[in-house]
């Protein structure tokens, strides 16, 4: 077997690249990294995490003997710029997909989509309740009472996909995640509150190779036009795309129109 030229970061924090691997069981030259849940008692989940995508990134480009194309989605373009800036001769060309610079003001527009699409569900006073709380108080902790109220509502993970997506790929999403090791819950909470108490000012990479950066047309997670003008800053030579997607491309698009978009 091959060695493989892609190495893709999934998404999350926490979640596992089990959806991928299940659409494109035969892209053998893709690495579907699997990221590590959090080791007990860590203090420091994300740099822990930036670590890890260092020394397995090395080790499978060494196993390549030259540079990999990165692929990473939503969450997973942190872990890619850290590689382009630390390791920038190992990466050859970068691709994001629906990459979402801040995270927690993702979280917020699902939620609000939500709220939108189940305003008459019995439970949506308790999601617009949290949402009225985090505007007058934000932080991580009205944060997570926002994602808990959210939880309550009925197919959440269906407004991750664009209408031409089909009921189908919501519906193989939603039996996935249900997987032992698809979504790893400490881990996307430690994660994610570390991350949030990190500086993320956007800086010019080092990396001047080229990137590809997809947004859905149908995402409910990103303000493209916001958050190009800061992905322009990290990465001035990006080539911009929108696809006909929602927040996951390569589940509704083929490997190839992701890698290479029109």
């Amino acid at each position: 077997m091959a060695a493989p030229s892609v190495f893709y970061l999934h998404g999350g924090p926490g979640l596992g690249p089990v959806f991928e691997r299940a659409r494109y069981p035969e892209a053998t030259h893709v690495h579907w990294w699997h990221q590590p849940v959090i080791r007990p008692c860590a203090e420091g989940p994300y740099l822990d995490l930036l670590n890890s995508t260092v020394t397995e990134f090395r080790r499978v480009a060494g196993q390549a003997g030259a540079p990999l194309t990165v692929m990473a989605s939503s969450f997973g373009a942190h872990l890619a710029v850290h590689l382009a800036r630390t390791v920038p001769e190992l990466v050859k060309n970068i691709v994001l997909l629906a990459p979402t610079f801040n995270p927690e003001q993702a979280a917020l527009r699902l939620a609000r989509r939500a709220f939108r699409v189940h305003t008459d569900h019995e439970h949506a006073g308790k999601l617009a309740m949290a949402l009225a709380m985090y505007e007058e108080d934000p932080g991580r902790p009205r944060f997570w009472d926002v994602f808990g109220a959210l939880s309550l509502l009925p197919d959440v993970t269906a407004l991750y996909f664009g209408p031409n997506a089909g009921p189908d790929a919501a519906r193989s999403f939603a039996e996935l995640i249900q997987q032992p090791g698809a979504f790893d819950g400490p881990t996307s909470v430690a994660t994610s509150d570390d991350f949030s108490v990190r500086d993320h000012t956007p800086l010019r990479s080092p990396f001047e190779g080229p990137v590809s950066v997809l947004f859905g047309a149908y995402d409910p997670m990103i303000d493209a036009e916001q958050d190009r003008k800061i992905w322009e800053v990290i990465f001035p030579q990006a080539e911009f795309c929108k696809v006909e997607t929602g927040h996951f491309p390569l589940l509704e698009l083929t490997l190839e129109a992701c890698l290479s978009p029109a």
